[in-house]
């Protein structure tokens, strides 16, 4: 009984949730991938661990995209900076999300972040935040 107990942990700690996290390096060039709305796959290419400051509606916090968790000091396992996370991160900017998992264009990317937020750290993807001063994106994304 003892030996099933530990086995099913381990499945809950290391479980199949963290197969699909994929670990970014600060300052490395990633491509923000997601679905809006009117069904488009939308693209954005750029710089890890990037600082937006705030989005249009002079809200939020994008210092540190990539990161899971707000910003570079919001509420986080560590400090793991994951594909899925920098989705969400550049998703919401540029559609001005809100809502978390009901948020209309940035739900589903919300969704795919939410297994490298909690094991993350677990699969190595922990690092130092950097230091960057924020830069609003010249380039906007792609969506066809």
């Amino acid at each position: 009984m003892m030996k099933s107990v530990v086995i099913a942990l381990a499945a809950v700690v290391a479980g199949p949730a963290s197969a699909a996290i994929i670990c970014l390096k600060v300052r490395a060039t990633a491509t923000a991938k997601w679905t809006n709305n009117a069904t488009k796959a939308c693209t954005w290419t750029g710089t890890v661990g990037s600082n937006f400051g705030t989005d249009v509606d002079n809200d939020g916090d994008y210092s540190c995209n990539g990161r899971c968790g707000a910003g570079c000091t919001g509420t986080a396992i560590g400090n793991v900076y994951t594909q899925d996370c920098f989705s969400h991160d550049i998703c919401s900017y540029f559609n001005n999300a809100s809502g978390g998992a009901s948020d209309s264009n940035c739900g589903v990317a919300f969704k795919a972040a939410e297994d490298d937020t909690e094991f993350g750290l677990v699969d190595g993807c922990s690092q130092a935040n950097p230091t960057v001063a924020p830069v609003a994106p010249t380039v906007q994304p792609v969506c066809s």
